[in-house]
């Protein structure tokens, strides 16, 4: 027969079973919420989280009064119906989140944000991080000047200051190119084309990079559209496309089924004339993309 257990071993030990029983608890809760998936923390919550990017007029951008707004923004107001429809909710709030890509991206990825929308291009690299919904808009590569800088062709930007987004496919693509055709250009980092559209103005940067059409805004936002130029380069394609949880089909078939509505119903010509303007039509390509993606049950 064993002697009984001193008093003070006999604690030590519960202490220990407790702290072991407390962990294996605590892992668990982490678990289940690991598992729980978008569509059962905005039930749970009654709000969803849409990241967006507050400088990218006219597709995303903050408004005078500090509200989300653009192309993207109202799309996204849209999905959002969808997922309250689809959880059958009588109310459903929104709470946005400002960034840049890579901070909307990461959002997304780390369960800060449910979803984005803005001007992310859809890449293989980030189908790593995060998942995308369908197409919503597609893009080109574009260089802003000012008229009278003499810059008329990438070519003519050997040896100038050229402002562009750090981390973003303009830059990844950009790059390459100027390093293929013998363009010596300056890269500088700019906080996003706003920014750049300022240094612009200053005579800090020689031009900026970046999206065609989020160039196109940033002349239209500036009032003085005599004083920048606009080029045409061939450096990139960006399909846009909101980004969504990894390996959440459920939701992301959600917001999907809400853009094929959209698109399938004509909404989106609205949507496109009101930030576009009533003479702008979809090019040929992102038509394609509106029928294809408009899908029916």
């Amino acid at each position: 027969m064993l002697p009984p257990m001193p008093a003070r071993l006999r604690w030590a030990r519960l202490a220990r079973g407790l702290s072991v029983s407390l962990a294996l608890s605590a892992c668990a809760a982490s678990l289940a919420i690991a598992d729980t998936g978008a569509l059962d923390r905005i039930r749970a919550s009654r709000t969803i989280t849409v990241a967006y990017d507050p400088n990218a007029y006219p597709i995303a951008f903050k408004d005078a009064d500090g509200a989300p707004r653009g192309y993207s923004v109202d799309l996204c107001r849209r999905v959002v119906a969808g997922v309250q429809r689809a959880l059958a909710l009588g109310a459903l709030e929104v709470a946005w989140i400002e960034g840049n890509t890579p901070r909307r991206i990461a959002a997304v990825a780390n369960g800060e944000a449910d979803l984005e929308c803005g001007t992310t291009t859809m890449t293989l690299e980030r189908q790593r991080q995060v998942d995308f919904a369908n197409v919503v808009f597609v893009e080109s590569g574009g260089i802003l000047t000012r008229s009278d800088s003499g810059i008329r062709a990438l070519e003519d930007l050997g040896g100038k200051k050229l402002g562009v987004i750090p981390e973003t496919t303009t830059e990844r693509r950009l790059r390459p190119v100027l390093e293929e055709r013998l363009i010596n250009a300056e890269l500088k980092p700019i906080r996003n084309v706003r920014d750049g559209r300022e240094q612009l103005v200053a005579g800090e940067l020689d031009a900026v990079a970046g999206d065609r059409m989020v160039l196109i805004g940033q002349v239209a936002e500036a009032g003085e559209p005599q004083a920048f130029a606009i080029l045409d380069a061939d450096f990139s394609v960006e399909p846009y496309a909101f980004a969504v949880p990894r390996n959440d089909a459920d939701f992301r078939l959600v917001v999907n089924t809400a853009l094929a509505q959209i698109y399938r119903t004509g909404e989106v010509d609205r949507i496109f004339e009101r930030w576009f303007g009533e003479s702008s039509e979809p090019t040929a390509l992102l038509e394609t993309v509106y029928f294809i993606y408009g899908f029916a049950d």
